[in-house]
């Protein structure tokens, strides 16, 4: 590396991104990378973020660090966060590694239930941890924590996943009191559905759902991005999904859980 490359990427902020393998994570890296960060990106899947590195790494002239890690495990999860804390340049953390589970929480795996609180709540929790002190030190840095539209309601037969995005969207605002003064920006990023591979993997039928209702992840994105510019602390993307989140608002829980209940039994009635 010559000596003015080097002296270039010293001074560019770096960004960590979990769950960047794939879907809304790798937008969050193709975006940062084109906003000249360079990056951190983590996933459990090696080959794919092999690929995503080497393509960054042409298409925006950035550093792209590959670190494979199952954040479910204690090791892992460590790695992680040791990584973080140890990085002066840290000016971005994306907690987007997630998933989701389908079906009546009884007939549903305890140890799968398990590992989705782990990922979607414990690591998020852990590698902001590991994030803040520094980011509060040098008085710049963002977080964003990658929630969802099912944290604003109880959610039957997706109970553990709804519960685990409110944790989210709760974390997250208190962190925003926490940090006035700092500097320190943190953003709870609440998509609806997005054209990932998530629904898939957590076994949830949408092939029903009308054009409309759905968002490219470059979408979501693009708008957290906006969001954070103007401190947004919960940011929901795409006007049909605002209006969603506003009408739950306005509706008694009793009523929207029902409602939600009746909804979803014949599909996950057999799960």
């Amino acid at each position: 590396m010559s000596t003015e490359r080097a002296d270039v990427t010293k001074c560019r902020s770096r960004a960590l991104v979990t769950g960047a393998s794939s879907g809304i994570g790798a937008a969050f890296a193709e975006r940062l990378a084109q906003d000249e960060y360079d990056l951190v990106v983590v996933a459990r899947d090696r080959a794919r973020l092999e690929k995503l590195a080497a393509e960054l790494r042409k298409r925006h002239g950035v550093e792209v660090e590959v670190l494979s890690a199952d954040l479910t495990r204690d090791a892992d999860l460590s790695l992680v966060e040791n990584r973080i804390a140890g990085d002066s340049r840290l000016a971005m953390l994306v907690n987007n590694a997630g998933f989701g589970t389908a079906g009546a929480f009884a007939r549903l795996d305890p140890d799968r239930e398990e590992e989705e609180i782990r990922l979607n709540v414990l690591a998020l929790v852990r590698l902001t941890r590991a994030a803040l002190p520094g980011m509060i030190a040098c008085r710049r840095g963002a977080v964003i924590n990658v929630s969802s539209m099912a944290a604003f309601q109880p959610g039957p037969y997706n109970a553990t996943y709804c519960a685990t995005k409110a944790y989210v969207n709760s974390f997250t605002e208190a962190l925003h009191e926490e940090l006035r003064g700092t500097n320190v920006k943190v953003q709870a990023l609440c998509p609806g559905f997005t054209r990932t591979e998530f629904q898939k993997r957590a076994g949830i039928d949408v092939s029903s759902l009308p054009e409309f209702m759905w968002m490219s992840p470059e979408s979501v994105v693009d708008a957290s991005l906006e969001g954070l510019q103007s401190s947004e602390v919960v940011l929901v993307p795409g006007l049909a999904n605002r209006a969603v989140a506003a009408l739950a608002g306005t509706v008694p829980r009793s009523v929207s859980r029902r409602l939600a209940g009746k909804v979803l039994r014949t599909q996950f009635q057999k799960k």
